[in-house]
This record gives C-alpha cells, sequence and structure tokens, in this order.
C-alpha cells in the first residue's frame, strides 16, 4: 500500500489541494496566535489576498471589537511575521471583517414519555409487595406519571 505523501506528490490536483490546505492552516494559526482569546474563539481566518487578511466574525459584536482593535492587531501581526517562521509568507498589510453568522439548529423538544395503564397498575401492586421502602416510593412515583 503506497502512502499518501506519495500520492499527494504523483497527483498534481491532490498536490494543489494540500498546499491550499496548509496555507489556510497556517493562516488560522497566525490569526489565532495573533487575537485576543475571545476574538479568535468566535472568528476565522478566511483569505490573504495581496495583504488584505479576510475575518469571518461570528457576531456583529465580535466584527466592531475586531474593528476597534485593529492597529494593535495589525502590529501584532507583522509582529509575528518578523519573529516566526512559519509565518513569514503572510504578510498582512489590511484586515477586513465581514459578519458570518453561524447558524444553529434549533433545540429539540424532547416530549415527556408516558406510561400505559397496564404498566402503572403493575409498578404499584409491586410497590404494594415490597412494602414501606425507598424502592417502594419511587416506583409509587414513577406509576404517577400516566
Amino acid at each position: 500500500m503506497r502512502k499518501i505523501n506519495a500520492l499527494f506528490t504523483e497527483n498534481s490536483e491532490l498536490n494543489k489541494l494540500a498546499k491550499n490546505v496548509q496555507a489556510y492552516q497556517s493562516l488560522q494559526q497566525l490569526w489565532h496566535t495573533a487575537a485576543p482569546k475571545l476574538l479568535s474563539e468566535n472568528s476565522v481566518a478566511s483569505s490573504l489576498t495581496s495583504g488584505q487578511l479576510t475575518i469571518y466574525a461570528d457576531s456583529a459584536i465580535v466584527a466592531n471589537k475586531i474593528k476597534l482593535t485593529q492597529a494593535s492587531l495589525l502590529t501584532q501581526l507583522q509582529n509575528l511575521q518578523a519573529t516566526h517562521q512559519t509565518f513569514r509568507e503572510c504578510k498582512v498589510t489590511a484586515i477586513v471583517v465581514k459578519v458570518q453568522v453561524k447558524s444553529r439548529p434549533k433545540p429539540i423538544i424532547k416530549t415527556p414519555r408516558r406510561l400505559s395503564t397496564g404498566a402503572a397498575t403493575s409498578l404499584r401492586k409491586l410497590a404494594q409487595d415490597l412494602g414501606e421502602s425507598p424502592l417502594a416510593a419511587k416506583l409509587n412515583t414513577l406509576a404517577q406519571k400516566t
């Protein structure tokens, strides 16, 4: 069985795709390293084109915070480019912020399960046979859910 790296190097399309993924991961790592934790958790670096870093924020509040701190973020990004070998190819001169609200699925409302009358009767009879005990009390409580 051939190794996956050999497969990527032989196929030019897969090689190009792997390089794009690596560049995207490097861009994400740069953003997460430069931005404060709260901002980096609620935003994603999308692309770097002609020195312009595009950031997608989860909400307008996060986008405004990025815009307000844009000067310090640019300084931080440029310092990382100068000091870290990994980020040398990421030349950021401007930040563009766009809001991309995440869609959240509606919460599933669980309907309470009900016992049949036969099951409730059987639980009450079993509780009566057990006498005074914590288990009998729980069985009676469960039997009331009909």
